[in-house]
């Protein structure tokens, strides 16, 4: 019965995900539906994969080379033990494990007192509240001493928060979306030798009146050339929308440059070796006016990254292992 049901929700879902096809291609739904299906069953990539990864626009000897929801599964037995993985998964852990460069303030809600969480968004006036729970940034918000009461409550009732001082981005990266905190999502791998690899820069921006900048809440993502320090694509967001300006600011995003470009490469080099056991990870960057600040490490980084930059890796990190 139970694969059953999940059989009957595969094939509501490849239907449903065809509303996202570009209008020249959804003419022959019936045709990409069963290709959504022939995906999934060959490829490993789910429905949402399908549109993100733009499949429908990639011939097989191609659509082989990217890493998919099921085949990075390969990469969770060779690229993290099991403290890496807690590490990466739990963000009271991360950020003490990560202390030399998670500088902000926070405060993790079981080991302190309601008192100490009243004390500590008193002293910042804001604070970004983040449920342990919470994974693509839902449930992220900025609050301020009107929401105490509620935050306690909250903690109370059994959720787990993490409450951080509020970043603030580099004035140049700010001015895109100035209510989002935008990041750079920057992945790497490091081989079964120790050497290390940076798969991809991209810089993650909100598009709406939100703190979060991930994708998957509705931002968008922009590839950066590491060697001249600028976006060099358009913005991509996994429900296969393509900007080149930004929506609210109106700024063009090919050609930004990013504050401190050059310096980036040897400020992750420096974050990796903390925990050399955690092989393939997604650092989320906040650049700030002097420099950069750590926000979180993302085991098996999101496969939609893989648009971005027109790179497959699923060869690439195999050969890693």
């Amino acid at each position: 019965m139970r694969r059953i049901k999940k059989l009957l929700k595969l094939l509501a879902e490849a239907w449903n995900i065809l509303e996202l096809l570009p209008p020249s291609y959804r003419k022959y739904k019936v045709v990409y539906y069963f290709d959504v299906l022939f995906c999934f069953f060959k490829y490993g990539a789910i429905p949402e994969d399908y549109i993100s990864l733009e499949l429908y626009k990639h011939p097989a000897e191609e659509r082989k080379l990217f890493v998919t929801q099921r085949n990075k599964q390969i990469f969770m037995k060779y690229f993290y033990d099991t403290d890496s993985f807690i590490t990466l998964t739990e963000k009271h852990l991360f950020s003490k494990r990560f202390s030399k460069f998670v500088t902000r303030d926070w405060l993790w809600s079981p080991d302190v007192s309601e008192q100490d969480v009243s004390d500590f968004i008193e002293k910042h006036g804001q604070v970004v509240v983040k449920p342990n729970s919470s994974t693509w940034g839902i449930g992220v918000q900025v609050i301020d001493k009107s929401k105490v009461d509620w935050l306690i409550g909250e903690m109370r009732g059994g959720e787990k928060f993490m409450i951080e001082e509020v970043i603030v981005n580099h004035p140049d990266i700010k001015r895109i979306n100035p209510d989002s905190v935008n990041t750079l999502r920057v992945e790497t791998c490091l081989d079964s030798k120790g050497a290390f690899h940076l798969l991809n820069v991209l810089l993650m921006i909100g598009t709406t009146k939100t703190i979060v900048s991930n994708c998957h809440s509705g931002g968008m993502m922009c590839h950066v050339n590491m060697e001249t320090g600028e976006v060099d694509n358009a913005g991509f967001n996994p429900k296969g929308i393509w900007y080149e300006v930004h929506p609210v600011s109106g700024i063009k995003l090919r050609g930004f440059k990013i504050p401190f470009a050059d310096k980036l490469e040897e400020y992750i080099k420096d974050v990796c070796q903390v925990m050399p056991n955690a092989r393939y990870v997604g650092w989320d960057v906040v650049v700030t006016p002097t420099g950069f600040e750590l926000i979180e490490g993302n085991y098996c980084p999101g496969q939609c990254t893989q648009t971005c930059d027109g790179i497959p890796k699923y060869e690439i990190l195999k050969s890693y292992i």
